[in-house]
């Protein structure tokens, strides 16, 4: 037969469980949020008009890969905003003669989703960086890069829009 203190212990545990700790192991997107306003990104670099390509690969994989509807902002449930921090080339390989023939771009992003409705912010200030390598021989260059680049960060954007939080 469990003692006294086995028995408070026992009570204490399952109190415990049963309060919870506020969080929810539901994913975002299955809250009611169904609809989202994309702002075009801030551009924070001295390179001009990435922030088009990025919002453009942003909306594309939110289309994509979730039940979100883009609309105009007076229409959204969430507004979705942030800054390109940076866009940085970085030479891989370059040829005997200093030719480049593979480099990498890594691009840094801050960004925000707030749920327009009631002014809470769902992920608030989160910088994702994604790289992506292109091959000069291919007839690729730091453009091809750059969107490439935009995509793998439109794609870790979504990951955490769909996270267990």
């Amino acid at each position: 037969m469990p003692s006294r203190s086995e028995k408070y212990l026992a009570l204490l545990i399952l109190a415990t469980l049963l309060s919870g700790c506020g969080y929810t192991s539901r994913s975002l997107l299955e809250q009611n949020v169904r609809s989202i306003y994309i702002k075009i990104f801030d551009n924070e670099t001295f390179r001009r008009d990435l922030e088009f390509d990025l919002t453009k690969a942003i909306k594309e994989e939110i289309l994509l890969r979730t039940r979100l509807k883009i609309v105009d902002k007076k229409h959204a449930d969430s507004i979705l905003f942030g800054s390109i921090v940076s866009v940085r080339e970085r030479v891989l390989i370059e040829s005997p003669d200093a030719e480049v023939i593979e480099s990498s771009v890594s691009t840094a992003v801050r960004f925000s989703w707030t749920d327009q409705r009631t002014g809470r912010a769902i992920i608030d200030k989160y910088k994702v960086k994604a790289s992506a390598e292109f091959i000069a021989t291919k007839n690729e260059d730091v453009k091809t890069g750059e969107i490439k680049s935009f995509v793998n960060v439109a794609r870790k954007i979504v990951n955490l829009m769909e996270r267990d939080w």
